[in-house]
């Protein structure tokens, strides 16, 4: 007995417009030769025909207006206020490196240029944009040892390690406390 499931696969794969060349020859001899298959050849015609009569034309706004209806993401629906926190920290984070920067760059060379310690810090600033992904892939022991080298060095170090762990929990605090918030706007609307 023959096993009709390659034919059937070959079938829809004709109908799709997919099916290779050398197969179409064999799927024809096998079609002229079997009634079975031929009558699901004439079926997959007739309702190819039948869809492509009972397609609906779509209105040239179509996607807009769908577009338009659904509900904004959530980083869409936040307001400017929203990102006043992240940027904060990064300009205190920011001055902080600007501030270590420049005492280091007097400590090595009392009289050199600050425009060095702030090209310094741009550098830093670029490197740590490219390595952003590595940053968050690293251990938590080697993100561990860089804190307690930081908070081992000097009373400022340890004070900018301070403000670091603050600013980190205030913006786990917010983003905690807009997800509440928007949790409950979701089962408001959906009551």
């Amino acid at each position: 007995m023959i096993d009709h499931r390659e034919y059937e696969e070959w079938l829809q794969a004709e109908l799709d417009g997919e099916l290779r060349p050398e197969r179409r020859l064999a799927l024809d001899q096998h079609v002229a030769a079997c009634a079975r298959c031929a009558a699901e050849r004439a079926e997959l015609a007739r309702l190819a025909d039948l869809l492509t009569r009972s397609a609906a034309p779509v209105r040239p706004d179509f996607r807009s207006a769908v577009m338009s209806s659904l509900p904004a993401a959530g980083w869409e629906s936040r307001s400017p206020r929203t990102w006043a926190l992240p940027l904060a920290m990064l300009a205190v984070f920011g001055a902080a490196a600007a501030i270590l920067m420049g005492i280091s760059a007097a400590r090595l060379e009392p009289g050199g240029p600050f425009t060095s310690a702030l090209s310094a810090l741009g550098g830093l600033l670029g490197s740590s944009l490219l390595a952003g992904a590595g940053l968050v892939a690293a251990s938590w022991r080697g993100v561990g040892l860089a804190a307690s080298a930081l908070a081992s060095r000097s009373p400022l170090g340890l004070g900018v390690l301070g403000v670091g762990v603050l600013c980190l929990n205030l913006l786990v605090w917010r983003l905690l406390r807009g997800r509440r918030t928007a949790a409950g706007v979701v089962r408001r609307g959906r009551g």
